[in-house]
């Protein structure tokens, strides 16, 4: 009697092989520099106590990769800054903040996505946008997660501890072709689940069902 509408995404937008705007040098980022990058709303809730303490175990190991976060929030001081600032990490971990004109320009410079936990209504967008890029994914096992990635096949679920975090990362960051290959089987994934005319085979599907 209940049945699961696949989330959309434009995933025409959202492609690889777009031409972009250089991010890398908008950020001041080596071109060979491994980027990890982060979409979210900076809140307590967000465990980036956790994201930022993987990434300091990260760039200990190669200190030549680069996060990326993207987002705002009231509590970006208290959640962000000041965390970043007692790391020491402020030559590695570039505070985009909100992005609009560039936003496409700015996923196409990650290598690897990652996420920890999903906003209010749990649907992780940016995952999938990032998917649909044919960039993998290293999030958590929390809440949808687990259902958007299939953990070794488009990307990494691991659980909300800053050990597994890190050894994930960085078994993305040494193997650029399993990322070539997750990021592929992301993108193919994507187009099969996050399309609306996904959304609408189902639709048509689920009206058939209960009609029967």
């Amino acid at each position: 009697k209940v049945r699961l509408m696949p989330m959309t995404i434009d995933t025409d937008r959202f492609r690889p092989g777009l031409e972009v705007k250089d991010m890398r040098t908008v950020f001041d980022n080596p071109a060979d520099a491994p980027v990890i990058g982060l979409v979210t709303r900076f809140q307590k809730y967000r465990r980036m106590e956790v994201f930022l303490e993987a990434a300091a175990k990260v760039i200990e190991k190669r200190p030549d990769v680069r996060f990326v976060l993207l987002g705002a929030s009231s509590q970006m001081q208290e959640t962000v800054i000041k965390p970043i600032a007692e790391l020491g990490l402020q030559s590695s971990v570039i505070v985009a903040g909100y992005r609009m004109d560039d936003y496409v320009d700015t996923l196409a410079c990650f290598d690897i996505f990652s996420l920890l936990m999903p906003g209010f209504d749990g649907t992780a967008r940016a995952v999938r946008e990032a998917m649909a890029m044919a960039i993998p994914s290293v999030v958590t096992d929390y809440g949808m997660l687990p259902d958007i990635i299939n953990d070794g096949q488009t990307g990494r679920v691991v659980a909300s501890e800053v050990d597994p975090l890190a050894a994930a990362w960085l078994s993305l960051v040494d193997d650029t072709q399993l990322r070539q290959k997750m990021g592929k089987a992301a993108r193919q994934d994507a187009l099969e689940r996050f399309q609306m005319k996904a959304m609408a085979a189902s639709l048509e599907e689920s009206y058939l069902a209960w009609l029967g």
